[in-house]
C-alpha cells in the first residue's frame, strides 16, 4: 500500500482525487489543510495546521517517508520549499499540481510539454495566478534537488465535473436552473479543451509512487477540442433540447459585465496524450463526463 500525503484536499480536484484513491484499498492517505472540512474517508486520516507554520510541519507531521506528496495548493512563492525543508522525512516523491496557463501565450496549439512557458504575463488576477505557478515549478526543482526528492507536475486545462466551484460549467446550469437565457458570444472563435476531473483523480493515482514519472511533466487535457457553439450543443443535448439563449457582441457583453468563462479569442489547446503513454489510461469521453456532471448537478440543485 502506497502511503501519501496530501496537501489540501479539501475542494474539488483533491477532494475528487482522495475520495476516489480511498476506495481503490491501494493506499494509505494523509491529508494536511486547516480542517475546514472532515472527510470521514477510511483510510484517510487529517491532521489540521496551515502549512506556512513551519513548527507545525516539523511537529505535526509523522517520521514517515511517503512514497509521495501531492501538493494542491502551494500558490505563494516559497509555499513548497518552505514545506520540503520542514518536513520530517523527504518523501520519495513530490508532486505538484500546477496548471497549463504557465505556458507562454505565444506558444502555437496544440501546446505540449516542451512548449515555451513564462513570457509576458499581464496584470490580471489569472495572470498573476499562472506566473506565481510558473515560479513555483522552478521552485519544486530546486527544493527537491536539495532533498533528493523526485519531482513530477502535472499541467491540467481547465477542469469540470462533480464539486466544481469554479464558475465553468456551473455558470451555464444554474442559469438553466434559473429559467434564464444563456449569453452566447458571437465573437467567440476560439478553440480549447478541457479535463474531467474523475480523469485528473486516476492519472494522479497512476503517478503516484511510479518511479517511470520521477522527473516529468505532463499536461492533463482531453483530446476533443471545443468551442461555444460545441459545448452549447453539447449543453442542449443533456438538457434534452434547445435552450433559451441571447447572443451578445463584444460591446454588449461588456456593457452588461459578462465575463465568459472560457477562452473567446486566443487558442488554448493542449496536447494531454503524454501521460495515457506513461500510465496507458485514457480520457473519459467528453459527452459521456459532460452528462454525468450535468445529472450530478442537476440532481442537486433541481427543485
Amino acid at each position: 500500500m502506497k502511503k501519501i500525503l496530501v496537501i489540501g484536499g479539501s475542494y474539488f480536484m483533491g477532494r475528487v482525487f482522495v475520495i476516489l484513491a480511498s476506495r481503490t484499498g491501494e493506499f494509505d492517505i494523509t491529508v494536511v489543510n486547516r480542517g475546514r472540512f472532515k472527510l470521514n474517508l477510511e483510510r484517510v486520516s487529517q491532521i489540521h495546521f496551515d502549512r506556512h507554520d513551519t513548527d507545525s510541519v516539523r511537529n505535526m507531521l509523522p517520521d514517515t517517508e511517503y512514497d509521495a506528496v501531492v501538493d494542491f495548493c502551494a500558490y505563494e512563492p516559497g509555499d513548497i520549499s518552505s514545506f520540503v525543508g520542514n518536513i520530517p522525512r523527504a518523501p520519495r516523491q513530490y508532486i505538484y499540481i500546477s496548471t497549463c496557463s504557465v505556458y507562454d501565450v505565444a506558444a502555437i496549439p496544440p501546446i505540449t510539454e516542451e512548449s515555451p512557458v513564462g513570457g509576458q504575463y499581464g496584470n490580471d488576477q489569472m495572470s498573476s495566478y499562472a506566473a506565481k505557478k510558473q515560479l513555483l515549478e522552478t521552485e519544486l526543482m530546486q527544493a527537491c534537488a536539495l532533498k533528493g526528492i523526485r519531482p513530477t507536475i502535472l499541467r491540467p486545462t481547465m477542469i469540470y465535473g462533480p464539486l466544481n466551484y469554479a464558475p465553468r460549467e456551473p455558470w451555464f446550469f444554474n442559469a438553466i436552473l434559473q429559467d434564464q437565457a444563456i449569453p452566447v458570444p458571437d465573437f467567440a472563435k476560439a478553440k480549447f479543451n478541457f479535463v474531467y476531473v474523475k480523469d485528473t483523480a486516476a492519472f494522479l493515482m497512476a503517478v503516484a509512487g511510479n518511479p517511470d514519472t520521477y522527473d516529468q511533466i505532463y499536461n492533463l487535457a482531453a483530446p476533443e477540442e471545443m468551442d461555444y457553439a460545441s459545448f452549447i450543443s453539447e449543453l442542449e443535448s443533456c438538457a434534452g433540447g434547445p435552450l433559451k439563449k441571447t447572443v451578445l457582441s463584444r460591446r454588449l457583453a461588456a456593457d452588461r459585465g459578462i465575463s465568459f468563462p472560457f477562452p473567446t479569442d486566443l487558442d488554448e489547446v493542449y496536447d494531454g496524450s503524454k501521460i495515457t503513454r506513461a500510465t496507458g489510461l485514457r480520457y473519459t469521453p467528453f459527452s459521456k463526463a459532460f452528462r454525468e456532471t450535468y445529472d450530478i448537478y442537476m440532481s442537486a440543485y433541481q427543485k
